[in-house]
């Protein structure tokens, strides 16, 4: 009935706002409808409250036009009152609206007040771990504006990165520095959520976080490349073979997994592979065809380590016959498989066709440095290096041969060939010239400079170690880059040092590049300056004279060793005994 009431008379009103704090107390008298008092001793409105929560909470006096407070505020769950209030004397309404001012009355709280994380000792810098949000009941001026690590953060290996998404604010913890298990194998933050109050309120989350020991051996497959062959009338579900592989690492690290590699859409409906190693068929085969499948032996290591071979299923005719082609690689392997460096005009395999398909001609599509030339007998073909190969800009080639009789196609042949790793890559730095900062006023073990190459080569041809040239005041760490002084950062030394460091890879011959690096040595976060004594003790005289020097004590920077502040104390009033 209010509500129908207050609907009618709304365009009959006048309007007034009043703006009220929510931690206004009960009682409080938030205003006259009219603007001011009214002195009347008899009822002078009629009220219409459109709900019942505004009548619960605000009241309006209908001789005065007072309007109070007589329960709490609360704008998260209301913001905006609108009461009428009618005269009775017949003139126009007039419709109070109280809105209410959120005020910081909610600190930011996380869904959990503790989370765990295990993170890799290998985990690169820059790496991201999704934090759980904090949220604050509060309005947008008061919800959460910023995260960071209060507590725990040793070396300064983890920080804190936000990102808003429609108008939110999550945070991610980011890998800051080289992890070292062998350092420290946990940490326990402590992450605060801060909002937009004055002062601000906080929210804290204990982030306790393991370090996992590295997982630095991937499993090893007995061989390279399986070869076998099935008669085409194997039935669906046979197991051809079980492939095997051994994992130097303990425990999840060295535990073995397989699956697919997906290297051609029609592969795997043919075949199947179970996590244990198991290759079964999955379909009936067509005799003659050749499959070459990428399988991949994994560790469950975190992150996981993996490598692959290849296996070729030759489906033999129902009567053993020879398959319609045959191909001799005339690799170091004897398989499709060389290295990228091979010489321009190599033959690397020969193709015969057998005496059912000696009519039909063979074209090979799938790599453009690999030509097919016909020799004198009309079914054999020869496979040449006709261009360059580069591993780092394709390490396998989908070849497919294909035997077309009358322009009609005969039979697709597919091979998968491999292109191994030559060290022909020197290590990358990023710049030719790179600058980095040092502290004088932190411990030697607590700077966190340091400097990293890439190399695209493979295995231990991509493998760097790094070495300091010319200093013996910087050390590197030859694994990692991480820059270590090797004594203290006088002022001796000047604003800056200068050196040389070298990326070196694996390789033999080993390839290298060299970096000039300029260190800048910067007084930050300094360690506070120390009296010489911690404990003075001064006797003086009760006839002392007003003037008289009682002690003077001096202040040393532990960064200079030099004295810096001298201070003395003097009387400068009477001595009483």
């Amino acid at each position: 009935m209010h509500l129908l009431l207050f609907a009618l008379l709304f365009h009959f009103v006048l309007g007034i706002t009043f703006v009220v704090p929510e931690s206004s107390p009960v009682g409080h008298v938030i205003g006259y409808v009219e603007g001011r008092p009214t002195l009347s001793t008899q009822p002078k409105y009629f009220v219409v409250y459109p709900d019942s929560v505004s009548e619960q909470i605000l009241r309006i006096d209908e001789k005065s036009g007072e309007i109070t407070l007589i329960a709490q505020l609360d704008f998260e769950k209301h913001k905006k009152f609108e009461i009428l209030a009618v005269p009775i004397d017949g003139g126009d309404g007039i419709q109070a609206t109280i809105e209410v001012e959120d005020v910081n009355d909610h600190a930011p709280t996380f869904p959990e007040d503790h989370i765990k994380l295990e993170i890799s000792e290998f985990a690169r810098i820059g790496a991201a771990y999704p934090l759980p949000r904090a949220e604050d009941s509060d309005g947008p001026t008061y919800t959460v504006q910023k995260y960071r690590i209060a507590q725990g953060n040793v070396n300064n290996v983890f920080k804190v990165a936000v990102r808003p998404v429609n108008g939110v604010l999550y945070a991610d913890l980011v890998v800051n520095g080289q992890l070292d298990r062998e350092y420290r194998d946990k940490y326990e933050l402590i992450v605060e959520a801060i909002d937009g109050g004055t002062p601000a309120k906080i929210g804290r989350l204990r982030v306790n976080i393991q370090i996992l020991d590295a997982n630095d051996n991937a499993p090893m497959f007995t061989k390279p490349r399986y070869s076998i062959a099935i008669p085409a009338n194997t039935s669906i579900g046979s197991q051809i073979l079980t492939l095997k592989a051994t994992d130097a690492d303990v425990e999840n690290n060295g535990k073995v997994a397989f699956r697919f590699q997906k290297t051609r859409s029609d592969i795997f409906p043919l075949f199947s592979l179970s996590s244990s190693g198991v290759l079964s068929t999955a379909a009936h085969l067509l005799p003659g065809t050749v499959h070459d499948l990428v399988v991949v032996a994994y560790d469950e290591g975190v992150p996981s380590l993996e490598t692959t071979a290849i296996v070729t299923v030759t489906v033999q005719g129902t009567s053993l016959t020879a398959p319609a082609v045959d191909i001799i690689w005339l690799t170091e392997t004897a398989t499709a498989h060389f290295l990228e460096n091979i010489t321009l005009g190599t033959i690397v395999a020969r193709l015969s066709l057998n005496e059912e398909q000696k009519d039909s001609v063979v074209t090979l599509t799938g790599c453009p440095s690999l030509c097919l030339r016909q020799s004198q007998s009309p079914s054999v073909y020869l496979l040449l290096v006709c261009g360059l190969f580069d591993r780092e800009s394709s390490p396998e080639y989908h070849l497919k041969f294909s035997l077309k009789r009358d322009d009609e196609l005969v039979l697709e042949h597919p091979v998968l060939l491999t292109i191994g790793d030559i060290n022909d890559n020197s290590p990358i730095w990023p710049h030719s010239h790179m600058h980095v900062t040092l502290n004088r006023s932190i411990a030697i073990s607590d700077q966190t400079a340091s400097l990293t190459a890439t190399d695209p080569d493979q295995g231990v041809n991509g493998r760097i170690r790094y070495s300091i040239l010319d200093s013996d005041i910087i050390a590197i760490d030859p694994d990692t880059g991480r820059l270590t002084p090797l004594k203290e950062l006088d002022c001796s030394l000047g604003q800056e040092i200068r050196f040389k460091v070298r990326a070196a890879d694996g390789g033999v011959p080993s390839l290298y590049s060299d970096l000039q690096v300029t260190a800048d040595l910067v007084d930050g976060y300094g360690r506070p300056p120390l009296f010489q004594k911690s404990l003075y003790e001064v006797e003086i005289s009760e006839e002392s004279e007003i003037g008289t020097c009682l002690l003077k004590v001096t202040i040393s920077s532990l960064v200079s060793a030099q004295p810096i502040i001298a201070r003395s104390l003097f009387d400068y009033g009477m001595i009483r005994s």
